[in-house]
């Protein structure tokens, strides 16, 4: 199953905020929603905790603060 996620955090490079960022647990589009709506793909709500704890010693260009489930 498919979860959505709405993520809050910042860019590390500039450290502009972003809020509510909409996030897949896996890689297809959710009914109702178009691909350009969706901020990143194949995060499962382990991935995103995970994140929020590493603040930024990730891979990614980002860093999640908050998270909640839709």
């Amino acid at each position: 199953m498919n979860e959505i996620f709405y993520v809050s955090g910042y860019w590390k490079d500039d450290k502009e905020e972003f809020n509510s960022y909409i996030v897949c647990s896996y890689d297809e589009v959710p009914e109702g929603l178009q691909e350009e709506d969706i901020f990143f793909f194949g995060l499962s709500e382990e991935d995103l905790t995970e994140l929020v704890e590493k603040k930024e010693d990730t891979v990614h260009d980002f860093v999640v603060t908050f998270f909640y489930k839709d």
